[in-house]
C-alpha cells in the first residue's frame, strides 16, 4: 500500500498526509461492536448564528441592559473589561472569553480605555442548552486551536454574508467545533475552577457586595439607603458611582434584575404568574405585568406561550 501511495501523482504535501492517515489507521483496534460509537460533546448544531465586532470608541459596552433568548460567546481580542453576570463581576483579558446564556442577567462595566476595545461577539440559539452548562459563569482562555476555530467561524460568516449559499452550513458546524473544544478544555481544567471570577479589582470590590445584597433580598423591598450602607456611601454618592460604573442607576438595575429572574422562572418552571411575581419582589401581579411588558415588550403570559412555539 505504501508503495502504491508513493507512485501517486498527488503533490508531496498530499502524499505526506495520506501516509500520516495510513499510519494512524494502522493503530486502530478492531471494534467490539460495529454499531456503538463514541458520543461527542454536542449532538445538535447551533442555529441562526450571527457575528459582530465592537471596536474603537463606537460602542462603550455600557448603558441599557440586554435581555434575549440567545447564547452570546464573547471573545476579548484587545482591551480587557468586566462583565457583570448573575450578580458577579468577571474580568476578561485579551485571549479570554465568556459564554452568556439565554435570559442571563448581564451588564458590561464601563471600560477604562474604550478607544482600544476589540471584542468579538458570536450569538446563536441552541436547543440543548444543558450540554453547555459546564461553561456557565466560567471565563476561559482560548488555546491556539480554539483561536483557529474562532477564525474559521468568522471566515465562514463573512463568506456566507457575501451570498455564498454553500457556506451557510459551515458556520454552525464551526461554532459546534469551537464549543466542543471549549467544553473539552473545561473538563481538563476540572470542575473546581468553574464559576470563579477573575481576581478582585476596584470595580468588583464596589459592585460585588451590592449584587450580593440585591440577590439575597430580591423577593422583598430594596431601599437605596440599605444598599448605600453596604458600601458605606451616602445614597446620592452610591447613585452617582453606580451609574458611572454600569451606565444605569441602582433602581433600574434592580427592576431589570427582577425581570431577568422572572424570565428564567417563566422559561424553566411551571410556577404561575402570581407566584413568579412574588418570588421576584413585586407586591402585585398588575405591577409585575406592567414592568415586564415595559422591559420585555410583551406580557409574561405571552412570553411563556412563545416559549413553546
Amino acid at each position: 500500500m505504501i508503495e502504491c501511495l508513493t507512485k501517486m501523482t498527488a503533490p508531496d504535501d498530499n502524499q505526506k498526509k495520506l501516509l500520516a492517515c495510513q499510519s494512524l489507521a494502522g493503530r486502530l483496534p478492531k471494534p467490539r461492536d460495529l454499531f456503538a460509537g463514541i458520543q461527542g460533546f454536542l449532538t445538535v448544531l447551533p442555529e441562526n448564528p450571527l457575528q459582530f465586532h465592537r471596536h474603537g470608541d463606537r460602542y462603550l459596552l455600557r448603558g441599557a441592559p440586554f435581555l434575549h433568548h440567545r447564547f452570546v460567546l464573547v471573545a476579548c481580542l484587545c482591551e480587557p473589561g468586566c462583565i457583570v453576570l448573575d450578580g458577579d463581576v468577571f474580568r476578561i483579558e485579551p485571549g479570554h472569553g465568556l459564554l452568556i446564556f439565554p435570559y442571563q442577567n448581564h451588564y458590561y462595566v464601563r471600560l477604562e480605555h474604550p478607544e482600544r476595545i476589540s471584542w468579538l461577539f458570536t450569538t446563536f440559539e441552541y436547543p440543548a442548552s444543558e450540554k453547555l452548562e459546564p461553561l456557565r459563569n466560567t471565563p476561559f482562555l482560548f488555546n491556539a486551536q480554539d483561536l483557529q476555530r474562532l477564525q474559521q467561524v468568522t471566515a465562514a460568516y463573512l463568506h456566507a454574508r457575501k451570498g455564498a449559499n454553500e457556506a451557510t452550513h459551515d458556520m454552525p458546524l464551526e461554532i459546534a467545533l469551537l464549543l466542543s473544544g471549549l467544553l473539552q478544555g473545561q473538563r481538563r481544567r476540572g470542575k473546581g475552577l468553574a464559576g470563579k471570577p477573575f481576581p478582585d479589582g476596584p470595580q468588583a470590590q464596589f459592585l460585588r457586595p451590592l449584587f450580593t445584597y440585591i440577590e439575597r433580598h430580591l423577593e422583598g423591598s430594596l431601599r437605596l439607603e440599605d444598599l448605600a450602607a453596604c458600601v458605606h456611601l451616602s445614597s446620592s454618592r452610591l447613585r452617582a458611582r453606580f451609574k458611572h460604573t454600569l451606565g444605569i442607576g441602582p433602581g433600574e438595575f434592580i427592576r431589570h434584575t427582577r425581570i431577568h429572574r422572572a424570565c428564567s422562572l417563566l422559561n424553566s418552571t411551571d410556577l404561575n404568574v402570581t407566584q413568579i411575581a412574588e418570588k421576584c419582589g413585586f407586591n402585585s401581579v398588575f405591577a409585575f405585568s406592567r414592568t415586564f411588558r415595559n422591559i420585555v415588550g410583551k406580557p409574561p403570559t405571552l412570553f411563556r406561550h412563545d416559549r413553546y412555539q
